[in-house]
């Protein structure tokens, strides 16, 4: 009997992941390393549970979930078998964030595109509730090859700790975060003091102005050094600074930049200048949160400031394709159209 058994053994790297979920990313790993082929044998629950030390029900849970995957099948009387198409099947990631904004909706779109057909993506949303985000990873462990986990609004306290320890380093990336006490890849585009140096660049056109406004959204996730930035750049300037909550007429004031981070509240911004009769540029300035094709038209175009969300899928689809485990800074910038 010819037993592939030998590279497949739970490999614990510290992480106090079950035993289970190790034993199936040490078959998913040696199947993609080439080092267990389509057709061959499997031992079966029993040889495997003596092999590895292991419970019986951990091996059968182990194996139930490689077979929901497609990487391993069964015959009736012969055994357990790595499919004939697990090379073929899809990887399969689950993309964890907040909401679905414009920024996830640009991010997830170059996500699929650069990684091409050969990925399933199931997106959830916990609503920026602490409590839902650890029960979808809770829930779906197990389940995927990737975990895309973008933990806004979310501490980096014990019980988050924990949960995210159960997914295998190498399996989880997360977006716009970078949690020192687990081990993980992470894309993160920080805006302090990036955000400072590229306003500095451009102070003749922020200096036409007298204040800065950063326009908050309950829609779109800001990074709470945003704010720091913004005020610390006002401050070296001699330029006011607020933070409003929404966009309402009464704000809007002549000789004032607005930040805006919702599409929404840019709309509001570029209507309520019409009904002023001011200029773009002149009268007022405004600033929008990410890039988007009608921002080059709109008003004459709109200034733009960029966390790269296309970027960011770019390379999350790439640390996947290549098996990477790094930690990527991507820099903001600044584009500038006549709206400032």
């Amino acid at each position: 009997m010819n037993k592939t058994f030998v590279s497949f053994n739970v490999k614990n790297s510290g992480n106090k992941l079950p035993k289970y979920q190790q034993l199936v990313n040490s078959l998913l790993q040696d199947i993609e390393m080439g080092e267990l082929k389509p057709g061959e044998r499997l031992p079966s629950i029993n040889e495997a549970s003596e092999e590895c030390y292991l419970s019986r029900d951990t091996v059968e849970r182990a194996y139930t979930e490689l077979h929901k995957m497609g990487a391993i099948t069964s015959i009736f009387r012969k055994g357990y078998f790595i499919s004939e198409s697990s090379l073929k099947v899809k990887t399969k990631v689950l993309f964890l964030i907040g909401r679905m904004t414009e920024t996830n909706q640009t991010l997830y779109n170059a996500f699929l595109d650069h990684f091409g057909k050969n990925v399933m993506v199931d997106i959830y949303t916990y609503q920026y509730k602490p409590r839902e985000f650890k029960e979808i990873i809770g829930q779906q462990l197990g389940n995927y090859h990737y975990y895309l986990i973008q933990p806004h609004l979310i501490d980096e306290d014990e019980e988050t700790v924990k949960i995210l320890q159960k997914i295998a380093g190498d399996r989880l990336i997360l977006l716009d975060q970078n949690f020192g006490t687990i081990r993980h890849s992470s894309l993160i585009c920080p805006p302090n003091p990036s955000l400072k140096k590229i306003f500095n660049t451009q102070l003749n056109l922020f200096n036409k102005y007298r204040s800065l406004n950063l326009v908050l959204s309950e829609d779109e996730y800001f990074d709470p050094e945003l704010i720091n930035a913004c005020s610390e750049f006002c401050e070296a300037n001699s330029l006011k600074f607020q933070v409003l909550d929404g966009l309402e007429e009464d704000d809007f004031q002549q000789k004032e930049i607005y930040f805006t981070l919702s599409d929404t509240d840019l709309f509001q911004a570029i209507k309520y200048a019409e009904k002023k009769n001011w200029t773009l540029g002149k009268d007022i300035g405004i600033i929008s949160l990410n890039d988007h094709p009608f921002k080059e038209i709109i008003a004459g175009g709109i200034t733009v400031v960029s966390t790269h969300p296309e970027k960011l899928g770019q390379k999350a689809a790439e640390m996947i394709l290549n098996n990477q485990k790094t930690v990527e800074v991507i820099e903001p910038s600044l584009l500038i159209r006549l709206s400032l």
